[in-house]
């Protein structure tokens, strides 16, 4: 079908037209054009850029793919408009209104260039081709070709160098589609006849949260029961919209290039952040800065010109207030999650995961462990801890063992070998001086070190259980579980066996309690005057320990 150009064509090319003779009857204008255009130049990045654009156009489905040296990427969006071609025949010129992102109008689409010397566009309106010299002028194509419903660029791939380039990108996308949960339409992505897309697993844990299961077409073929494929789902948490400062307007309007009195306004925009993911800032679509984060996080930051990076959080007060607002949605999600009681507790436990371990205050050491990675990391880091940290101060963020959420200093935390050999409420009202509640046991050992560190709980070790027997006469937990008490004792005497004589260890006949040895009654000299019982059960049992700290048990005939 031969397509005949719309009547906006012609008035656009002519006018990129005179631009280009502009430019090259002066070498010093075109100078910083051909500059910033070698600069979005990289295989890396022309699938995450052409997503962008397709995501703008309202695509809810995208392909990609390399046949025979050819690139070719296809989206179902609508068809351009004539402000769209015109931006795209512009450089360094933006027209966006919706702070999704925050760049340049039609940089993304100049990023296909890095393949190869001529980029072809077809839709169902258009069928135009571009060429690197002159990169905004478009060219139309006068020849026959299929009609087409979709939107579709291709271009001939210069060389093996770049083409490997692109399938290293293509194969990142495949392990990691990470931006596919930030954009707005779309939905699935097919990657050489491999479909990928997130499939919902559920409401999350607090409001504006979303449980996600990446799926992926290739993989589902191995198994013949999809049931029997686990996928480790990851959550989605999405802020609530605010309103620009004014100095982030300021620093907008200039990235852009406007005028004070130009027409301008932003909407509110919302910051996002997943966990389960790769730690990264995204900006829709991934960036450079790899913070020490324990979740991905995602918002219209500030990037550099080549879009590689996002701008220094020192310099970029727009990039502060969103690291601002991750920080603090983090927080607030966390401390939402451990709140709601309709959960089960294990999940209740998992909010934790959220908690910026690279930002916390050491309270022995009263400074901040960073990531050690320096520079925009480094800032990214303490620009969210703060906020997070600022946010929980005055929250209570200690999972107790019963489902509640307590205070600083109201919880401890034992160690694993000693946690059930009295239930919670014994251990808190008769053998803790202070009477203080155990963590949830599903709070992972990594989790209960990050609340010690903040100085939310105490952490019990061998020698202060020790001290809390000598101030107390502890119930006895039966058998068994005495066993596990002095295995766990044991090694806190190996220098001074003397000390052993204050701690309440020692079951006593017809006590519910345990006693100190020096208060207990040694059992005699013989063992006649065992009952075949009780020389039975020491039998059994007296091998499992050190036999030099337990020789007040029983003295025997040698």
């Amino acid at each position: 079908m031969r397509l005949t150009p719309p009547d906006y064509f012609e008035p656009i090319r002519q006018g990129a037209e005179r631009r280009w003779q502009q430019l090259e009857a002066d070498p010093e204008l075109a100078g910083p054009w051909h500059q910033l255009f070698k600069q979005v130049q990289s295989p890396r990045h022309v699938l995450s850029e052409l997503l962008q654009n397709a995501d703008d156009a309202g695509a809810t489905e995208a392909s990609a793919r390399v046949d025979n040296g050819v690139f070719e990427f296809t989206h179902n969006g609508e068809d351009f408009q004539p402000d769209h071609f015109a931006s795209l025949c512009r450089f360094g010129y933006s027209n966006k209104r919706s702070l999704h992102t925050i760049g340049f109008r039609g940089i993304g689409f100049k990023s296909t260039f890095s393949l190869g010397p001529v980029v072809g566009i077809r839709t169902p309106s258009l069928s135009v081709y571009f060429e690197k010299d002159r990169f905004t002028l478009p060219c139309w194509y006068d020849q026959d070709g299929s009609e087409s419903s979709s939107t579709r660029i291709i271009v001939k791939i210069q060389d093996d160098l770049r083409q490997a380039e692109l399938a290293k990108n293509l194969r990142e996308w495949k392990q990691s589609p990470v931006s596919l949960l930030f954009f707005r339409n779309i939905r699935s992505l097919t990657l050489d006849s491999r479909q990928l897309f997130w499939q919902s697993n559920g409401t999350g844990p607090i409001q504006n949260s979303e449980w996600y299961v990446l799926r992926d077409s290739a993989a589902a073929n191995l198994f013949l029961d999809e049931s029997d494929k686990e996928e480790a789902p990851v959550l989605l948490v999405r802020s609530e919209a605010e309103e620009f400062p004014e100095d982030c307007i300021a620093e907008i309007r200039q990235e852009r290039i406007l005028g004070a009195d130009s027409d301008f306004s932003l909407p509110a925009s919302r910051v996002e952040l997943v966990l389960g993911a790769s730690a990264g800032i995204y900006v829709v679509l991934p960036t450079a800065v790899k913070p020490d984060l324990p979740f991905a996080c995602n918002g219209p930051f500030m990037q550099d010109p080549a879009r590689v990076k996002i701008k220094d959080p020192e310099t970029s007060p727009t990039n502060r207030w969103l690291l601002s607002r991750v920080g603090k949605l983090a927080a607030s999600c966390m401390c939402n999650w451990l709140a709601n009681q309709s959960l089960e507790i294990t999940s209740r436990a998992e909010a934790y995961r959220l908690l910026p371990k690279a930002g916390i205050k050491d309270k022995s050491k009263a400074s901040i462990v960073v990531s050690g990675r320096g520079g925009v990391e480094s800032e990214c880091v303490d620009e969210v801890s703060n906020s997070f940290f600022a946010y929980i101060q005055y929250q209570r963020i200690v999972l107790a063992h019963d489902g509640a959420v307590e205070a600083s200093g109201a919880c401890i935390a034992l160690d694993k070998q000693i946690q059930d050999i009295w239930d919670a409420d014994t251990f808190s009202q008769e053998i803790d001086p202070k009477g203080r509640k155990q963590i949830c046991h599903k709070i992972t050992a990594n989790s209960a070190d990050l609340l010690h560190r903040m100085g939310q709980i105490d952490k019990v070790n061998r020698s202060q259980f020790c001290r809390f027997l000598q101030e107390t006469n502890p119930p006895h937990p039966g058998e068994d579980k005495l066993l596990l008490l002095w295995i766990y004792i044991a090694g806190e005497f190996t220098k001074d066996i003397h000390i052993i004589d204050d701690i309440a260890i020692v079951p006593i006949a017809d006590q519910d309690h345990l006693f100190p040895p020096r208060s207990a009654a040694r059992l005699g000299t013989s063992k006649a005057q065992l009952n075949e019982l009780d020389v039975k059960w020491l039998s059994e049992h007296i091998l499992f320990v050190d036999r030099s700290w337990l020789v007040f048990l029983v003295e025997q005939d040698t």
